[in-house]
């Protein structure tokens, strides 16, 4: 899979969009001066404990205050509180007893109000709710994670060779300095023991600096995560992809200053754009949006999906659209293929939608009913292995006796949402990309021949206003010439696609 960054600099945010195939796959903003980013690092002030939820709310500058449960301090905190409290014996002793796995499994008897904790966000601030926190400080790298107080070497399922988990795992703990911890992570594979001590290096003198910064009265924060830009790089960087396009000369400096640090084999594959036209129009990424980021998610059989939104749950329903018209003399055994066909495209498309979207919390997705029990499993299989590559965690059931799936999925960040139908509603441009990407679906099943739009009278006249008109470019896009039928019956937004054959194989009448 051929995969290409985007990265469109603008006043205020950096816009981010990971292409796949020319896909849009991932969005991604970078707002300049954003204070509480996941990865911070913090200095923070004990606010009030909450008993009933055996939890904490602690001072960082958020005026919500942030949310720190005890499963959230783990046992390396005894060593990071004695670091930066006067009271040490109180902490030693306590987590002592936990170790043990006695009673004492409150955070009151660990935290007090006004006491000083370091602590790291974990989900950035989303609704009306502040940050949430952990106070199992890790920072990562490429290669590595290193791990403060914690003296564990743990090394990434995703490494199957035993012969090479051996060879990493003996020689971390050759490098490893005492209370630390390391994660190897899966782009440790492969790489030679001087890339791995160099990074490990890094990481520790940033872990120094984040120290110094200790003596600084709280509520401060002591490290900044890396800019998205480069986390993402960080995090994803692989042979796939093949291509960095930016239109911010500094930001491509600072693109290939990281990655000459992680990967200076691949320093070659930026590339500064100059271009008039805007960087996320050249390479279709704002067409995209306006198709795909709506209510309504078109896919290229004719059928559709519409997402739903609320605070923690998201509705997913798959539609036939007139897919199930276009089939309406086929056998049985025809139609029950047809619906496996359209939840398998569906279950494609919302695997996509999650990661472009960012969704989070609980996902409820209805699919087309079917009884065959051998194509739940296909489909549930399905919607597993396009899974696969999302990075956020998440779990899937099988399909229940409703035929509805459930997964859920986690979130660290509030989910992107860019308002289309309100931003593009009445938009011209927005119904005409819409169209296109219709007529592009139908065009690559090579089966229809002499296709015809029919749309109403103004529409086609737009059309084929102008030179080139619309019209004319699709001609030298798609090499086939689309007849277009104006019809004055038809509403402005109402279209058919016909065929040769004066069968519909695709229409706005759902």
């Amino acid at each position: 899979m051929n995969k290409e960054l985007i990265i469109n600099a603008e006043e205020q945010e950096v816009k981010i969009a990971l292409l796949e195939e020319g896909k849009l796959l991932e969005l991604h903003r970078d707002v300049f001066n954003q204070e509480f980013s996941v990865g911070d690092i913090y200095l923070g002030i004990v606010k009030k404990i909450l008993y009933g939820l055996n939890a904490a709310i602690i001072d960082i500058g958020h005026s919500k205050g942030a949310f720190l449960h005890y499963n959230d301090l783990g046992f390396q905190s005894n060593k990071m509180l004695e670091s930066i409290s006067m009271n040490k014996k109180f902490v030693s002793n306590n987590f002592e007893k936990i170790e043990k796995k006695e009673s004492i499994n409150s955070i009151d008897k660990i935290l007090y109000p006004g006491q000083k904790i370091l602590v790291q966000i974990s989900k950035e601030p989303i609704s009306n709710k502040g940050p949430k926190l952990t106070a199992k400080i890790c920072i990562p790298g490429r290669y590595l994670v290193l791990i403060p107080f914690l003296e564990k070497i743990s090394i990434s399922k995703k490494i199957k060779n035993a012969k090479e988990k051996s060879r990493l795992l003996s020689y971390i703990k050759k490098i490893k300095p005492n209370e630390f911890g390391i994660i190897i992570r899966t782009a440790s594979y492969n790489k030679i023991e001087e890339v791995l001590n160099k990074e490990l290096i890094f990481l520790i003198k940033k872990w120094k600096k984040t120290l110094k910064n200790l003596i600084k009265l709280p509520p401060i924060r002591v490290l900044s995560e890396i800019s998205k830009t480069s986390c993402l790089l960080r995090d994803t960087l692989n042979d796939d992809l093949k291509s960095i396009y930016c239109n911010n000369s500094f930001l491509c400096q600072e693109i290939h200053s990281y990655l000459s640090l992680i990967a200076p084999e691949k320093t070659n594959i930026i590339k500064y754009y100059k271009g008039n036209i805007p960087i996320f129009e050249k390479y279709g990424i704002e067409k995209q949006i306006q198709i795909f980021l709506g209510r309504n998610v078109p896919l290229e059989n004719g059928a559709y999906i519409i997402i739903e939104h609320t605070e923690a749950l998201h509705v997913i329903d798959v539609n036939s659209g007139m897919n199930n018209h276009m089939k309406k003399n086929c056998t049985e055994s025809e139609r029950i293929d047809n619906i496996l066909k359209i939840n398998l495209l569906a279950a494609t498309e919302i695997a996509r939608q999650l990661r472009l979207r960012d969704m989070g919390g609980i996902i409820v997705v209805d699919f087309i009913d079917m009884s065959e029990p051998i194509q739940r499993k296909q489909l549930y299989e399905h919607l597993k292995e396009k899974m696969k590559n999302d990075r956020a965690k998440h779990k899937i059931l099988p399909p229940n006796k409703f035929g509805l799936v459930q997964f859920t999925r986690h979130r660290v960040r509030p989910e992107l949402k860019i308002n289309i139908d309100n931003k593009y509603k009445d938009s011209a441009m927005n119904y005409i990309n819409r169209l296109e990407f219709v007529i592009e679906s139908i065009i690559k099943n090579k089966n229809h021949q002499g296709i015809q739009l029919h749309i109403h009278s103004f529409v086609s006249s737009y059309l084929k206003e102008g030179f080139p008109s619309i019209q004319q470019k699709w001609l030298l896009k798609y090499k086939k010439w689309i007849k277009i039928i104006p019809r004055d019956t038809f509403g402005y937004t109402e279209y058919q696609v016909i065929n040769k054959n004066h069968k519909i194989i695709s229409s706005s009448f759902h």
